[in-house]
């Protein structure tokens, strides 16, 4: 039988496709790309360039606009160290990697924000009082 593993995260995380940019320490290597998941302490993504461990990368996240805290999409930009790489096989046989990145410096009101956003977002899927979640139920429009 397995032990159960204790959750090392620090804090939520969240499946998020954010359009995003990754470029190594030498600028000639920037992968444009999407992100898996995301959390105020790193993100998850999918490169078709490998990426090795402790790698120093510079990232350019969109952030969507998201409640009433933004009302605009916003670029956010990061350092981090890649800190997992593993390779995957997609459909059509073309190799890929999903890496893992933490993020080393990380402006404080953008990972604010990121707090913000994983925590509307996690908000967004817990069900009402009908069981539906919040997206899924129809909304009214206002009377003319």
């Amino acid at each position: 039988m397995t032990k159960p593993t204790r959750e090392r995260r620090q804090a939520p995380r969240i499946s998020a496709k954010l359009a995003m940019q990754v470029s190594g320490q030498d600028d000639a290597s920037v992968v444009t790309t999407e992100s898996i998941n995301l959390s105020a302490s790193g993100i998850q993504f999918g490169s078709r360039l490998f990426l090795s461990p402790l790698t120093k990368v510079a990232l350019t996240l969109l952030l969507p606009p998201f409640g009433r805290r933004l009302r605009r999409e916003r670029m956010l930009q990061c350092q981090g160290v890649i800190v997992r790489c593993e390779e995957r096989t997609g459909p059509r046989q073309t190799t890929r990697y999903e890496m893992a990145c933490y993020f080393t410096d990380l402006a404080e009101g953008d990972r604010e924000l990121i707090e913000q956003y994983v925590l509307w977002r996690t908000i967004r899927r817990i069900p009402t009082s009908n069981g539906e979640p919040e997206a899924a139920r129809p909304r009214r429009s206002a009377a003319p």
